[in-house]
């Protein structure tokens, strides 16, 4: 009889199998450095970054991240730092408080903590703050973003971590929105070398996030009170939440079986499903992501523009048109509803402690 599969025990014994070469689909061809790794990522869109209230609380979140990435984390990349070398090996930075005391509201903030061998690979522990400057945010562009990923190996061995870790960042940000579930890091450096190998990906794994979070936040599109997308957690403030129908409605249209809700003082966070999915071998797009997609669609952008930069040589990129449909990827027919929601009551995982925390609502 065939033992049953574990995962963990399956990503232990082959870590480099989530990751991808750099520069796999352009027409160089594949380079020496890792380009993309797959892992579980979060990210929120906050405001006021530029004050030290939220600087601080920028500061605190960093200082839970590390509680469980420290020992992984390699190298620290900014992007025109005041002072210092925009690379710095980790062991050799300065802590994350003495930096952002040294540098005024004016000034934005771009950190990216990484665990890659080489300072160019793409790494699964990450930590980025991309943050707005007070000038900015005096003219209208204030939104700013916290990205952090873990392995999914470690989501494997300590399921509730980055949940909690999640919630708590929301807390200490309040977010606008946000999202967490699957991803492929790209390469910090090298990211227009690789975003054809996340696009390729994508149009496989619908519960895929893909984008650059941080050039996004304030494009023309990105302003209207709606959402980017739907993922295993998905963050909505009260005027979304509101525009969405209140938390009332959505809980009457979800089963509580396989979706939680947590207060996170400036909206909810939605928990879809016991753990981040990636579909099944019927259909890559997880039961769960769809049912609320579907009853969050009336938010979501029609365009957000381009998820990538252009094309150099005709490699596939997310932009224009074939941006829009990466974002009505998890659409179905309204007909269609409830054999997706019978799929998700038979087949998928019901939540409970091992994988929900004691606070939902």
């Amino acid at each position: 009889m065939d033992s049953e599969f574990n995962l963990a025990d399956e990503l232990a014994k082959q870590p480099q199998i989530l990751e991808m070469l750099g520069n796999l689909l352009m027409k160089g061809g594949r380079e020496d450095y890792i380009g993309a790794v797959l892992c579980l990522r979060g990210t929120l869109y906050f405001k006021e970054a530029h004050t030290p209230l939220v600087r601080e609380a920028l500061c605190q979140c960093f200082d839970e991240f590390k509680r469980i990435a420290e020992p992984h984390l390699t190298w620290l990349w900014r992007e025109e730092p005041p002072e210092g070398k925009p690379l710095t090996a980790y062991a050799d930075a300065k802590p994350l408080r003495e930096m952002l005391g040294n540098m005024d509201e004016n000034y934005p903030l771009t950190f990216y903590y990484t665990s890659g061998k080489k300072s160019n690979d793409a790494s699964a522990w990450f930590f980025e703050i991309f943050a707005q400057a007070a000038w900015e945010s005096k003219i209208g562009d204030d939104l700013s973003v916290l990205e952090f990923s873990i392995p999914l190996l470690y989501q494997e061995q300590n399921p509730l971590n980055f949940l909690c870790l999640f919630l708590d960042f929301a807390r200490r940000l309040a977010p606008e929105q946000g999202y967490a579930g699957h991803a492929f890091n790209l390469s910090v450096t090298n990211r227009d070398d690789n975003e054809p190998t996340e696009a390729f990906m994508a149009a496989r794994m619908p519960s895929l996030d893909v984008g650059t979070a941080g050039l996004l936040t304030n494009t023309p599109e990105f302003q209207p009170t709606k959402i980017k997308t739907v993922s295993w957690l998905t963050v909505l403030d009260q005027p979304r939440l509101d525009l969405a129908g209140g938390l009332d409605t959505l809980r009457a249209q979800l089963p509580a079986s396989h979706f939680a809700f947590y207060e996170y003082g400036a909206g909810v966070v939605i928990q879809a499903g016991a753990y981040p999915s990636g579909g099944d071998g019927e259909d890559p797009k997880p039961a769960a992501y769809v049912l609320l997609n579907h009853v969050l669609k009336s938010i979501r952008y029609e365009t957000v523009g381009s998820l990538h930069g252009g094309s150099h040589d005709g490699e596939l990129r997310l932009v224009g048109w074939s941006a829009d449909q990466w974002l009505k990827r998890l659409d179905v027919d309204d007909a269609d509803i409830p054999a997706w929601r019978a799929k998700l009551l038979s087949n998928e995982p019901h939540l409970d402690a091992t994988n929900t925390l004691p606070e939902r609502l």
